[in-house]
């Protein structure tokens, strides 16, 4: 029984039986096809519309480059290199001005006064001291010296400097004062009425500046110069610039 029904199956296949199969197989495989194609989802639906890369650059441009916008940089993210310094730009660039040599000051020659008469001193430099005064009568420093002199003797110039002053004084008389080198001065006092030297003049060592006269406040001393030196505002000693 079973071989007979083999035989019949065979034989089937064997004749219109194969083209069943075959249009039964087509069948099949359309249908899947057809139902593959209506279960597949559609792109203009479904799928989001994608942005316009071109129309759209904003986002991405400011999160990916925003310090080259704001400073109008390279946006390509690469370093721009700096050309190197060209032989004539550096010999153009302006060199630091050389300051001066500063000279060095030359100090002045110690000053050495001579004495601007001769005569006996008979009042010295009290150098700060109160002494009295025959003439006012008060206590006082004396900040000179005196040298006797006989009214009329030439009076010269102790050292070598300039006429800074020429006055008369309602104590001390006629006065000149002359500025030296170093800055000293040396001071006059009871001269003539008439000096012969005006402010402003030149004097040499030993140039004759007027000649002795009435002294108001040592005027019961016997007739004499008084001779003061002044030194950064201060008074010193003639003496101590005298030689011998």
């Amino acid at each position: 029984m079973s071989n007979y029904s083999e035989n019949s199956f065979t034989r089937f296949l064997s004749g219109k039986g194969f083209y069943f199969v075959l249009a039964l197989c087509l069948a099949c495989a359309g249908a899947a096809a057809y139902l593959a194609v209506e279960t597949a989802p559609d792109p203009a639906v479904e799928a989001p519309p994608q942005p316009n890369a071109v129309e759209q650059p904003g986002d991405a441009e400011e999160w990916l480059f925003p310090q080259f916008e704001e400073a109008g940089g390279n946006q390509s993210g690469v370093p721009i290199a700096q050309e190197p310094e060209t032989a004539s730009q550096a010999e153009a660039a302006p060199s630091e001005p050389q300051q001066p040599e500063q000279e060095t000051p030359v100090a002045a020659p110690a000053l050495t006064l001579i004495r601007p008469v001769d005569g006996e001193i008979f009042t010295e430099y009290s150098n700060g001291a109160l002494v009295k005064s025959e003439t006012l009568g008060d206590w006082r420093t004396h900040n000179g010296i005196d040298i006797a002199a006989e009214e009329g003797t030439p009076v010269k110039a102790a050292a070598k400097g300039t006429v800074s002053q020429v006055r008369s004084d309602p104590l001390w008389g006629y006065v000149v004062e002359i500025t030296h080198a170093d800055g000293t001065v040396t001071i006059y006092c009871g001269l003539s009425k008439e000096p012969q030297v005006a402010q402003g003049d030149e004097v040499a060592l030993g140039q004759v500046i007027g000649a002795v006269g009435y002294l108001p406040a040592e005027s019961l001393m016997p007739s004499h110069l008084h001779l003061e030196c002044r030194r950064d505002g201060s008074y010193i000693d003639p003496m101590s610039l005298m030689a011998g």
